[in-house]
């Protein structure tokens, strides 16, 4: 063979060769990139709940400023700090006047004069403080007013002390108040305390809207919606890449959302990776507080 087309044909070998490589590596790099372009999670089975959230601060549901209705001296004490105490408990007697007694149950949190002293009209001489039966009263808008009902069930997370209690609605005000513009109603949450739980700490209230248990589930992000806005979800079909599977879905807490048909468990599901331009098309459930 002659040098020339020797060096030709060496040539073409190396030019094919690249060709060869360069398209395998190609190809790689698009199926690369195409794998990075979803998440693979599977279909699982869980419980969903959508709740309404809000905030409000821990009072008591009854209590007591004995007040000196015109100036007067104390004669006795019938009562003490600390003392538990029922309605209509003998509290105190003025030299001159009426046995003054209690209205309502409670603690005898504090008391501000001894006997003989002498105590100015309009003074607090003792103050009755029901530490036990408590409540915590939120602010609601008028959207979220459907979900609340007198006698529903709460619950009441106290996150200082890690502890959660049950609690009801007791009441729902029937006009709404406006603070800076921004019109709520306000509820009455009534619970239970005991030793830990003290007044004035911040408290959340959930109250559940809709729950299903046992429900299938996948992420919110994995939900699309077709020309006709119709749901469906990308699957890893038999050739890996990704097929469009109709959804029939439920409700949604916001992370998860429920799959009603269409999906069954531990079938693998391909969610698209968000753009920094992109959000999730669910949102979750607005929650209440202070407004």
């Amino acid at each position: 063979m002659k040098k020339g087309k020797a060096n030709k044909f060496i040539i073409g070998s190396v030019v094919g060769v690249l060709v060869i490589v360069g398209g395998f590596v190609g190809y790689q790099v698009l199926a690369n990139s195409a794998k990075d372009q979803f998440t693979e999670t599977p279909v699982t089975i869980g419980n969903i709940v959508n709740d309404n959230r809000f905030s409000g601060v821990i009072e008591s549901q009854s209590r007591e400023d004995v007040m000196a209705a015109s100036a007067l001296e104390i004669s006795e004490l019938y009562v003490s700090e600390g003392e538990l105490i029922a309605e209509e408990t003998d509290l105190y007697e003025p030299v001159s006047g009426d046995l003054v007694t209690s209205t309502v149950a409670g603690e005898v949190a504090e008391i501000y004069y001894d006997e003989d002293e002498t105590v100015a009209a309009g003074g607090k001489i003792m103050e009755i403080v029901d530490f036990t039966n408590l409540q915590v009263s939120i602010k609601v808008d008028e959207y979220q007013l459907a979900s609340l009902a007198v006698g529903a069930p709460v619950t009441i997370n106290i996150d200082s002390i890690g502890r959660s209690v049950q609690g009801s609605v007791s009441e729902i005000s029937r006009e709404a108040k406006n603070e800076n513009g921004v019109a709520y109603f306000t509820a009455i949450v009534d619970f239970q305390g005991d030793a830990q739980i003290r007044i004035g700490m911040n408290a959340e209230v959930v109250i559940v809207k809709e729950q299903v248990e046992n429900a299938v589930t996948v992420p919110v992000d994995a939900i699309q919606f077709g020309a006709d806005n119709e749901n469906y979800v990308l699957i890893k079909g038999e050739s890996e890449n990704a097929e469009q599977r109709p959804v029939t879905t439920g409700i949604t807490d916001g992370i998860n959302i429920q799959i009603i048909e269409g999906l069954t468990e531990n079938e693998v599901i391909l969610i698209p990776l968000l753009t920094t331009t992109e959000t999730s098309t669910f949102q979750r459930p607005e929650t209440g507080g202070e407004l």
